[in-house]
């Protein structure tokens, strides 16, 4: 393989494997590698450096951070923290950059939350947690639990008492991760092979948050966007629902819920939640985008030419209320008149060529006699408006 240019996604692809073959080894062989830490760090240095001569530093430094985690993950000796120590060691002396040592305090801290040490936990983990939104989370979740320890649970008073020193420490950990906004799920050492007990302290974080900070709707924002990520639907919902009824004037909320209700084929749920939008920001092309979007969907005309004059009347550019038309036209089998304005379009607006010329490639399937491929050009159609449109209009969807 030496000597070998291979692509990211290849180079990738081989990691995985042999990510998979290490991790296959550790379980088969957990006693074995406990006894002989640097052997088994210096064999794994030596596949990488055989197969990845040329692995950038960054990437070869991630690689040893989740063997590390699977190493401390897998071993019965995890509970010690002087074993835990020592793969430190082990691992920190074959990494490659200067801060090498940040991955393997956040492996390491993380594998202590999942095993309840939550006191060394943030040892490791405190000075990271402004660095990603859930790693921040974890941190405040460390200390909140603590925080549980620092009363008697049958003390009477518990329900009347003031925040201790530790939930003092949770809420500051939250309300900062508030302020600053980090991003999520953006450090690669949180992608663990069983991410779920990070999930649970995330959620769990997050409500506690509004309980602390009832008025403060970033908690919901960075719900939906790991909700998103996550792909989970039922949290999703409930935060939609949650911010919907707290925040019931914010746009964002209110847009969000129009894409939920429209993945949900709720179309009238959809109209009921732009015409709110309409009457909240009269002077927003947004909700008039949204309007006419779900018209696209409907293809219902009376509905479309409505919002299209309410549309024009408020200025919406006149290249995006072409494309629009296009789409119409398209969707509602007039192919003739939709390549006639995009014909149109191009004479127009030659700043947009290269997209007509996209538009024009698409609109070729929707004359196919495979049903599959109509459909599927529809939703090409559909999602490239989309990200064309919101774009111009700078929607923050």
């Amino acid at each position: 393989m030496r000597g070998e240019k291979l692509s990211d996604a290849i180079v990738y692809d081989k990691l995985q494997v042999l990510k998979r073959d290490f991790s296959g080894y550790i379980e088969r062989n957990t006693a074995k590698v406990d006894a002989n830490l640097p052997v088994f760090f210096g064999y794994v240095i030596s596949a990488m450096e055989s197969s990845f001569p040329n692995l950038p530093d960054e990437t070869y430094d991630e690689f040893i951070d989740s063997i590390t985690f699977k190493v401390l993950d897998t071993s019965p000796n995890a509970g010690s923290f002087e074993y835990v120590k020592r793969v430190m060691v082990n691992a920190i002396r074959f990494k490659k950059k200067k801060n090498a040592e940040m991955g393997i305090n956040i492996v390491i801290g993380l594998k202590l939350v999942k095993v309840g040490d939550y006191a060394h936990a943030l040892d490791f983990l405190k000075k990271y947690s402004q660095l990603d939104t859930k790693l921040g989370t974890v941190v405040a979740y460390c200390y909140y639990i603590l925080s549980l320890q620092e009363f008697r649970k049958d003390d009477e008073t518990a329900k009347n008492r003031r925040p201790g020193e530790m939930e003092l420490f949770a809420r500051e950990t939250m309300l900062n991760l508030a302020k600053t906004r980090p991003q999520i799920n953006a450090l690669p050492q949180l992608k663990v092979d069983d991410p779920s007990f990070m999930e649970k302290i995330f959620w769990q974080m997050i409500f506690i948050g509004l309980e602390w900070f009832p008025s403060e709707r970033w908690f919901v924002e960075v719900g939906l966007q790991n909700a998103a990520f996550t792909h989970d639907a039922e949290m999703r919902k409930r935060l939609l629902d949650l911010g919907s009824e707290r925040f019931y004037n914010d746009k964002r909320f209110l847009q969000e819920m129009f894409y939920y209700k429209l993945e949900n084929r709720d179309a009238a749920g959809a109209a009921g939640v732009v015409n709110q939008l309409v009457k909240q920001c009269p002077n927003d092309l947004g909700p008039l985008y949204l309007g006419l979007k779900l018209s696209l969907l409907t293809t219902r005309k009376v509905t479309y030419h409505n919002f299209r004059k309410l549309a024009i009347a408020k200025g919406m550019p006149a290249h995006i209320v072409e494309l629009l038309d296009f789409a119409f036209d398209l969707l509602n089998h007039d192919r003739k008149e939709a390549m006639a304005r995009i014909t149109d379009f191009e004479s127009e607006f030659p700043q947009y060529q290269y997209y007509a010329t996209a538009l024009r490639y698409i609109s070729l399937d929707f004359i196919a006699d495979d049903e599959t491929r109509i459909k599927r050009a529809k939703k090409t159609l559909l999602d490239s408006l989309e990200h064309f449109c919101t774009l111009e209009l700078k929607m923050n969807k």
